[in-house]
Formats: C-alpha cells, structure tokens, sequence
C-alpha cells in the first residue's frame, strides 16, 4: 500500500529519470546528524551524505547545529529536497517566551532535577506511570515544568510555550509548532496514545494546551518550509514531519514495525525496542520499561533503555587508555571468541531496567587471568549479557518470545563480534543487523516521504542476517550475570582485584 501524495513537486518513487531526494535530521543526546537519503526506482535507500556536530545543551546552539548540517546535506542534493524529517531525543525541551526567546537551556532528558518534584506530581495522580506508560523518574517533561514552577516561578510565568526539541526545529523550519504521538507519549501530559494532551495534568501543572505544540497524528497534513528555511539550504514548500522518538525512528527504519519483532540499538546509550499488541503497561512500568505506540499508530512498543554502552566505552578509555578498548574490541573475531573469566556489572550511573536501581554502580570482576584482553572481553560480554536481559524481560511483558532482533547503530558496524555475541545470547530468535552508518537520520527521512506521499510504506533500510559466534557459551554466564547483578548491593566502582562474583 502507498500513501497519497500530499502535493508539490517532489518526484516519485518509480520516476526513473532521477532519484527521490529526502532529508532526515537526528537530534540526538551526543551529536546532531543529517541524512541525505536517495531513492531510485530500485526502492533501494541509498545514504548518500551524513553531517554531523556535537549536540548543545541551548536553544540557539541546537538550532545553529541542525542549520549546519542540514545546509550541508542540502548542498549535495542533485535534485530538489522532496521531504524533511526530525528524529530526536525524548524528555528535551526548553521554555520560550512571547518572543520566540528561550527562557531556559534545553532541560535534557539527563538533566539533575530534584525528585521532590516528581514526587509533588505523583502526590495528585498516583497512577500517572501506569496511565501514561512512563516510568515514574524525574526525566519526563510534565516534572521539568513541575520543577520550573516551584524553582523559576518568573520563567514559568513569561511562558508562551513549551518545546522539545523536534518541536523547536519544526517551528524554526516552518512557523508551525507541531510534535507527534511517540515524543509526546513521553511527557507524562499525553495519556497513554500520545493523541491529545491531559486537561486535568495541565491543569496541575497550570498551563493551557495551547503552551504545547500541536499533536498530529500519523497522515495529517504536514506543515511545509517557510523562507526561515533558507538558511538551512532549503526552499519553501517541503514537507515537514517531526518523525518521532529517535529509538522509535530507528527500529521502524530498520524494518522492526510488526508484533513479535525487536530492534537493539547500539549507540551512546542502549535501547531495546519490542513490538507487541499485548504489552503489560503496569508490569512494564514498574520494571523501568516505557510502553508506547510504533510510528504509524498501528501497535505497541516495549522500550528499555541502559545509558551504559557507547557511553560506558568512552568512559572505559578515559579511565584505562592503555586497554585500547575500542581498537580491541573491533579486532576481534567472532569465530575465535571464547567466553571471558571476568565480569562487569555495566552501570556507572544506575540501573534503568531491568530491576530498577538507581544506585547501582559500575563494578569489575576480574577473572583469574586479570588480563588487559580479558578485561576488555569482559566488558563486551557483560553488555551483551545486560541486553539479554532487557530483551528477555521485553519477552514476558509482551507474553511471547520476539521472532527476530535487528541490531542498529553504529556500534553494531564498527564492533562486528558484538552482533555475533548478540546472535548468540538471541538464542534461537533470528538476528539482523542493519546495515545503514545513521539509521535514526536516515528512518527520519524515510518517514518524511511516507507521509510526504512520495514513498510506499514499506519502504526500510538494508538488513542481513548475523551468525552466532559459535562458542561463546553464554547461557551459564548469562545466568551467572543476571544473579550478581540482582544481589549486588555494595556497589563500589570497582571490586578488588581478585573478587568473584
């Protein structure tokens, strides 16, 4: 089935004089990335310019790095720009006055805020998790506003809107402030479908639907670039869409959109992503998971999520370059792998799922041969371990085991043996991995023209399948992992050199 053109000029898919030309912008926690994605008449997407800047903490600085980069992918268009769309982070946003000025920094879904706030929230709707399918932590939007309230009662009150961050580039590019259904599901405002804000929510908080951008469902009309739109390389007239929560974004590029199938995304942080059409919102909640709707409405999503991956490697480097732990990690040989002797209970800053805790901390076990390349190995293990983890917890929350995993991210390519220890923690469940460099930036744009009409909606990127590495023996170690980390209760930074878990 394709979808209805929705207007304009842009070329269509099958045009075979030229190719179908398509923006997608990730505005991510650790940089901001554009995509220029081609499609001929092949349906085959073709990546043919990434651009990329670290992200910033303010408003005018997110702008000023989503202009840079979408300028530059503009400029290596041949032909005109058919659809614009923007991934982004959820649990990001920022205070704007009448103006159109900021009134704060973008407050990141990182950010410190006091949990007396979440708590003075959960006071008046007890079941707002539950109801909203959000964890009850201090990161969602309707807390950032609960402590903006009671900690800058001048800011609050000079507020005409509230943004995310996909919001504030929707508005810079077209003068409309219009969000969707997977990043507003994150603010604890829109119910659990993320269709329409919660009167009696804001009502608490004491501002009117009108300070929040407008929640367009999947095929309403899209607002189209304004001549704002010229700094950043492009004309008026293209569609815009706010594609979504960048995990969301980037399971549906990668082609995991049906119940029973899940994405592994490899990135600065980890998230898992199960497709279901019967996820327990309760049960998922209390165990530290997000339930929310896939990018077209049509099902639900299970999202776990750990901070500590491409995020953990960077630190692992700062602390002991010697270990060269990105080098070794990407020599390694699935075939050659043999199970490490150490262990790494892989959470410097807490514990997000599952088992919530927030004060879990980073351990190392070493093995009985404490070498560099055993350390290392057993970093990698016991990420893969911890991803089983979510991805089996995924599994009973939606009543079924997964039928595939797609792995995403650059990690996934840059480490091959990491998707091959992945396979075989997977069991029996099919492992794919995505072959796109920036699956998010590139889904972005796939789902701009899907609903720009100029795409079929099956249209996702390239996978192919991973092979287990053949004697990583995970089950036992798998088993021995889950147990430490569930009786851990210490949490030193690192254990003495000799322990055992």
């Amino acid at each position: 089935m394709t979808t209805r053109p929705s207007g304009g000029t842009a070329p269509s898919l099958g045009d075979g004089s030229r190719a179908t030309a398509l923006i997608g912008i990730d505005l991510g926690s650790t940089s901001t990335k554009a995509a220029l994605v081609e499609i001929s008449s092949a349906r085959e997407p073709v990546l043919r310019h990434v651009a990329h800047r670290v992200s910033a903490r303010d408003v005018p600085g997110l702008l000023a790095g989503a202009t840079e980069v979408t300028r530059a992918c503009a400029e290596h268009a041949d032909g005109p720009i058919a659809a614009v769309g923007i991934a982004a982070m959820a649990e990001s946003g920022a205070a704007i006055d009448h103006a159109g000025l900021p009134l704060t920094g973008l407050v990141r879904w990182d950010a410190h805020v006091d949990r007396a706030h979440l708590d003075a929230l959960l006071s008046s709707f007890p079941d707002l998790a539950t109801d909203t399918g959000v964890p009850a932590t201090t990161k969602p939007a309707a807390v950032a506003l609960t402590a903006l309230r009671s900690e800058q009662p001048q800011a609050f009150a000079r507020m005409r809107h509230w943004a995310g961050a996909a919001d504030l580039l929707t508005h810079a590019l077209t003068g409309v402030r219009t969000t969707d259904h997977t990043l507003a599901g994150r603010t604890m405002m829109a119910g659990g479908r993320g269709e329409v804000w919660d009167a009696e929510v804001l009502a608490f908080l004491g501002i009117h639907p009108s300070v929040l951008p407008e929640l367009r469902t999947p095929g309403a009309a899209l607002p189209r670039t304004s001549t704002s739109a010229l700094a950043f390389g492009l004309p008026a007239g293209i569609p815009v869409t706010v594609a979504g929560h960048d995990h969301i974004v980037g399971a549906w590029a990668a082609g995991v959109r049906a119940p029973g199938e899940a994405a592994d995304s490899l990135g600065t942080a980890e998230a898992v992503v199960r497709v279901t059409d019967a996820a327990d919102r309760r049960g998922a909640v209390a165990a530290g998971f997000a339930v929310g709707r896939t990018i077209d409405g049509a099902a639900s999503t299970i999202l776990g999520g750990s901070p500590a991956c491409g995020a953990l490697l960077a630190q692992w480097d700062q602390q002991h370059p010697d270990d060269r732990v990105h080098a070794r990690l990407a020599e390694l040989d699935a075939e050659t792998w043999t199970p490490a002797a150490g262990m790494v209970l892989p959470y410097p800053s807490g514990r997000q799922c599952p088992a919530p805790r927030p004060d879990a901390a980073l351990r190392i076990f070493p093995g009985s041969t404490d070498t560099t390349d055993d350390r290392v190995r057993s970093l990698l293990q016991s990420l893969v371990c911890h991803a089983r983890w979510m991805r089996e917890t995924t599994d009973a929350l939606a009543g079924d085991a997964a039928s595939t995993v797609t792995l995403l991210g650059s990690l996934a390519q840059r480490i091959p043996v990491w998707a091959s220890l992945t396979a075989a923690a997977a069991g029996t469940t099919t492992t794919l991995r995505c072959t796109v460099s920036e699956p998010v930036a590139a889904g972005a744009a796939l789902i701009a023209g899907v609903r720009a009409g100029v795409l079929a909606d099956d249209v996702a990127l390239p996978r192919e399948p991973v092979a287990p590495a053949p004697r990583a023996h995970l089950d036992r170690i798998f088993r021995r992992f889950v147990a430490t980390a569930l009786a851990d209760r210490a949490a030193p930074a690192a254990a003495p050199k000799g322990d055992t878990p």
